[in-house]
């Protein structure tokens, strides 16, 4: 009898068995909703203490069916709707939520917005539009989010908006545009804005005096535009500005003037001029950037380095310059740059590394250099001196031949070195002697027949993975080599290498009874022209 009561009570509410499987509750007032598809619907379920619902659905969308009232909806703090299948908002739309502090409409098949859609003055502190087909943004529409800090309206086809429309959202942070229609600067004044990105749009060449309404902006991404030149005094405009994202332009200079500021010293602390076809960098480009901590300018076509352009760049601890055609690094080029961690120089047309490019002032930050995948056949053996404190060494994919003893010897603190794809044909033991913090060594695809007896050597204890594959050794001396990585549980067998299925030979048999370890005598026996012809 009293079940028949509840149930009674519940068909009189309007609430049926079916709607109280639809939203599961997920703790501290959250809520996910299933297959609901209209905003009367959700007021019928939204209790007294929820705070968040996501609506799901599969089978539907969601709308505002009617012009009534919603109470229900206006204490609710947080509604996502990125996942309801396309939303319908209508006339009254989402006056209800009168709360409302973030509301997610990504995905929500969004053709147009209106200022009656929305309560006003709105809560709202958190705004996701991305991903519709908005056209514009007017300053009625934006007139009630004076709340507003975070704003995304990225992935949509805004091609107008109104000068000003954000002019009176003084809380307003983060503002992103990215893959819009934007040709022209048209945001107008906002005295508070941090963050603005106009990446992929259709931006042309413009004046930093159309930013000037921004004072406090921090963040500017402009990439993937068809940007062509930059005017000069940035951070006239811009004073804060400390990330700067021009990459994936048509930018074919870097010219001094961009970088001049009210004051000696640039704010900028990173810029990121990547993918773009400047081909020189001038003597002190970057002079004014003392606070520059990352420098991107890979994929560049860079094929001359003034000596003098990193002057300045006293903070820089990133520097990328790989995938560009620089052939000739000229001396002490980088040996001003005392914070530096971390320089990329791979994927570019370098032959030779000299004496003096680092400098002779210890580089004591940096920790990890990439010179891959050059033509680098001179390896000055004192060129790497001035970086004692260096972890990370790629030469992978260069023509060194030889490796020096003394080009080692300050390594002390090196812990990966990728010297594969060479054309190595001997490694001293003394070389592996220096290198007892090692614990990972690349020397495939050499023309390494042996290595130096590692039974009597007692370094290489922190040694973990090693690749060994490419090379004519000596099966002889492979027996030995792989004796021992077993003994030391290092890793050496990739079984996706051809080498390791069979498929290519991994070694040479030789008459001798014993690993030969004469280059001269392994030259005579021709074993590099016999593992050719396996």
């Amino acid at each position: 009898m009293q079940a028949l009561q509840v149930l009674a009570l519940l068909l009189l509410s309007g609430v049926f068995g079916k709607d109280l499987q639809e939203c599961e509750d997920l703790g501290n007032g959250s809520y996910l909703c299933r297959e609901i598809e209209s905003f009367e619907q959700l007021n019928r379920y939204v209790g007294k203490n929820w705070k968040s619902v996501k609506v799901v659905n599969e089978h539907t969308g969601i709308e505002r069916a009617e012009d009534g009232e919603l109470p229900g909806l206006s204490t609710l703090l947080q509604l996502d709707l990125s996942e309801s299948g396309g939303v319908t908002l209508g006339e009254k739309g989402l006056q209800d939520f009168k709360a409302l502090q973030k509301l997610n409409l990504t995905h929500a098949q969004l053709d147009e917005l209106k200022s009656e859609q929305f309560p006003n003055p709105s809560e709202m502190i958190n705004f996701d539009v991305s991903y519709n087909d908005i056209l514009a943004i007017t300053t009625k529409l934006m007139s009630g989010f004076g709340n507003l800090v975070y704003a995304n309206f990225s992935e949509n086809l805004i091609a107008v908006i109104e000068p000003n429309a954000f002019r009176h959202m003084k809380n307003l942070r983060f503002l992103d545009l990215t893959t819009n229609y934007q040709e022209n600067i048209t945001l107008g004044e906002n005295a508070n804005l941090r963050f603005l990105s106009i990446s992929n749009n259709n931006l042309r060449d413009f004046q930093w005096c159309h930013l000037r309404v921004l004072p406090k902006l921090e963040e500017l991404h402009l990439h993937s535009n068809w940007l062509e030149h930059l005017d000069m005094g940035i951070f006239y405009a811009l004073p804060n500005l400390r990330v700067l994202n021009v990459s994936n332009n048509n930018l074919f200079e870097i010219k001094r003037t961009l970088f001049m500021a009210p004051g000696e010293i640039a704010p900028l602390e990173l810029l990121d001029y990547s993918s773009n076809i400047v081909k020189v960098l001038d003597d002190s480009v970057f002079c004014r950037l003392k606070k520059l901590r990352t420098l991107n300018l890979w994929l560049n076509q860079i094929n001359r380095i003034h000596p003098r352009a990193f002057l300045g760049l006293s903070s820089l601890q990133t520097l990328h310059l790989q995938g560009n055609k620089i052939s000739i690094l000229p001396d002490d080029v980088f040996a001003n740059l005392t914070a530096l961690e971390k320089l990329d120089l791979s994927k570019n047309n370098i032959q030779k590394l000299g004496l003096r490019v680092f400098g002779e002032r210890i580089l004591r930050k940096l920790i990890y250099l990439d010179l891959s995948n050059n033509y680098i056949a001179d390896l000055h053996p004192l060129a790497l001196s001035s970086m004692p404190f260096i972890k990370e060494l790629r030469l992978r994919r260069n023509r060194l031949v030889s490796l020096d003893l003394r080009m080692f010897a300050p390594l002390r603190q090196l812990q990966l070195l990728t010297i594969n794809e060479n054309r190595l044909e001997e490694i001293d033991g003394e070389i592996l002697d220096t290198l007892d913090r090692l614990n990972h060594l690349e020397l495939n695809n050499n023309r390494l027949t042996f290595l130096p007896d590692l039974k009597s050597s007692q370094n290489l204890l922190q040694l973990r993975n090693i690749t060994l594959e490419g090379n004519p050794w000596q099966c002889l001396c492979l027996d030995e080599i792989t004796s021992w990585l077993n003994g030391r549980h290092v890793s050496y067998a990739r079984p996706s290498s051809a080498y390791f299925s069979g498929r290519k030979p991994l070694c040479v048999v030789t008459p001798m009874d014993k690993c030969l370890r004469d280059l001269q005598e392994t030259k005579a026996q021709g074993i590099v022209e016999s593992y050719e012809k396996i």
